[in-house]
């Protein structure tokens, strides 16, 4: 009977110890995945930007060279005896909209830019003495495919025969290609094309330039799209480079494979190092094993502890020793043995505790630690402790909301922050009853519905940040208002742009401090709420997020009754 447990016991063991060695290596293959993964990606990552910030630096350059060389062109066209227009004073005269150019010929003797006339854009300059016109010369641009591919000769190289640039720039007129070296799927200078939407909003109507990646006929290339502007501010087209993404792309997945062929062998390194170690650590535990069930047969056998062992299992293996020793002698010191092996062995189990402890978010811990209490899966709640974890929820929420709202501080203050603004088809749907989501679980345990008023709008904004600002109107009007009351969201479009207003009732604030509401840390100095915890952020936050959108937020109320919070964006 006793044989048979000490086999029982002895498999028991050998299967712990060959679990322990499973887990340690797969432990070792995944962290090894996780953490070379996340640095493989980070790298990738960076390097893309890398890459891409470079080709849109190249694209840059075309678009000045682009420039110089059309301010040049009139002069080396005219020496080239290409196709240059001498206008007379006379036929100047009778053409509209060479009047800009003849009016600061006048003037400053001078005129050297683009007009739009019938035959489409051209260059044109003009001379003047004295105020009289001397002479007038004009460059058509529509069909000159000539300086496009100057231009790309120059800042790109000149292609090999046979062979197709990735490289292409484009005079636009308006948005329609009338001097180009892209190249349409039938094989023709895609002429008479047009420019994406998107650009031709920004650039055209906004007067902004594109540097991003566009598409251009049937791919995405890195693109830079700068206003042409006529000699009286209007924007007549535009002149575009860029260079093919797929290239680019390619380089990426490339550099994605080398990284995870490398990662992979790192994995296959780790596993051998983890088993090899996860051997070494289980064999003294094996021979501790071994000598522990022969001691429980009733043997007393010795330990030999490999000086290349932990200092602790020599330790152990020393009072393992001791007690073998003394079991047979006297049974006194046996039990005095026995003692300080237990204490040997608590000590161990408290750095293990520490240890344990150290490696888990405390906030994470604490919050489903006291959902397991208050919903009560250990036991009933005894109603004295109910008051104490409450106030204990409100202090780890509370320690939620300061991390939130420093994070979000951070990044909003970070250097190249901006609002990437699209247009939003539903502003109440899209953002509005998704910041009402966000807050739901606050407005319930206060008993405070959130109202929403105003139909579908359109708006052009980015959904992401205008989100961020409602959920801190949202949270500050369900923080700060009167338990049972209503929280009042409106949205409507005003003559500044879209109106969004968030109301509730309760103290308020002082109309004298109005003007330091959306001050950074600014906390109201209120009797009333000053036993209401908050950091001071939320609203710098709201101004801050709709600032980066072009617009203003504002503050108005009744002290003692209800106060309203509102932003307009553009």
């Amino acid at each position: 009977m006793l044989r048979r447990q000490r086999d029982a016991r002895a498999e028991s063991h050998m299967t712990t110890r060959a679990t322990l060695r499973r887990k340690l290596t797969l432990l070792g293959i995944l962290l090894c995945w996780l953490v070379g993964g996340g640095v493989g990606l980070l790298a990738w990552m960076q390097m893309t930007i890398a890459v891409r910030r470079e080709a849109g630096a190249r694209v840059a350059d075309a678009v000045r060279v682009g420039k110089r060389l059309l301010a040049q062109e009139l002069d080396r066209a005219l020496g080239a005896g290409e196709r240059v227009e001498i206008l007379t004073p006379a036929q100047a005269e009778s053409m509209p909209a060479l009047a800009p150019a003849l009016a600061l010929a006048r003037s400053q003797g001078a005129a050297h830019g683009f007009v739009r006339l019938d035959r489409g854009l051209c260059l044109v300059a003009a001379e003047a003495e004295d105020g009289v016109l001397s002479h007038l010369l004009l460059r058509p641009l529509r069909g000159a495919n000539d300086i496009p591919d100057r231009v790309r000769d120059v800042v790109f190289g000149r292609p090999a025969p046979g062979t197709a640039s990735p490289a292409t720039v484009t005079i636009f007129e308006h948005d329609e290609r009338i001097a180009t070296n892209v190249i349409s799927s039938h094989g023709e200078r895609a002429v008479g094309t047009r420019a994406s939407p998107e650009v031709a909003a920004q650039v055209l109507t906004q007067g902004r330039p594109w540097l991003d990646r566009a598409r251009v006929l049937d791919r995405w290339v890195i693109a830079n799209y700068e206003p042409i502007q006529g000699l009286d501010g209007s924007v007549l087209g535009m002149l575009y480079a860029g260079l093919d993404e797929e290239p680019y792309l390619r380089a990426s997945r490339q550099q994605l494979g080398w990284f995870l062929g490398l990662i992979a062998l790192l994995a296959l390194l780790t596993s051998a190092g983890i088993g090899w170690v996860a051997a070494s650590i289980t064999r003294p535990l094996r021979e501790l094993t071994q000598a522990a069930t022969a001691l429980a047969g009733g043997c007393h056998p010795s330990l030999a502890v490999a000086p290349t062992a932990p200092r602790e299992l020599h330790v152990l293996g020393a009072a393992f020793a001791d007690m073998s020793q003394q079991i047979a002698a006297r049974t006194t010191e046996l039990e005095a043995s026995r003692a300080k092996a237990q204490q040997a062995l608590h000590d161990y189990m408290e750095v293990l505790s520490f240890v344990a402890h150290e490696l888990k978010s405390p906030l994470a811990g604490a919050k489903m630690q006291l959902q397991v209490i208050t919903e009560g899966l250990v036991g009933e709640v005894p109603e004295a402790w109910r008051r104490p974890l409450a106030s204990l929820s409100r202090a780890i929420d509370h320690g939620h909301e300061v991390a939130q709202g420093f994070n979000q501080l951070s990044r909003a203050e970070s250097e190249g922050f901006t609002a990437r603004r699209r247009e939003v088809h539903d502003f109440v749907a899209e953002v509005v009853l998704l910041a009402v989501a966000d807050t739901e679980h606050a407005a319930g345990e206060r008993r405070m519905p959130v109202q929403v008023q105003g139909g579908p709008l359109p708006a052009f904004v980015d959904p992401d940040l205008m989100r961020v600002a409602l959920d801190n109107l949202i949270g500050n009007a369900i923080k700060y208002g009167r338990e049972g009351t209503p929280v009042q969201v409106t949205v409507h479009r005003g003559p500044d742009g879209l109106h969004v207003a968030v109301q509730n009732e309760g103290v308020g604030v002082p109309r004298e401090q109005f003007a330091q509401l959306f001050q950074k840390f600014h906390r109201v100095r209120d009797a009333a709420t000053r036993s209401i915890k908050g950091t001071g952020v939320g609203l710098y936050l709201v101004r801050r997020l709709v600032e980066l959108h072009g617009g203003r937020v504002g503050v108005d109320g009744d002290y003692g009754a209800w106060i309203r919070f509102w932003f307009e964006v553009p």
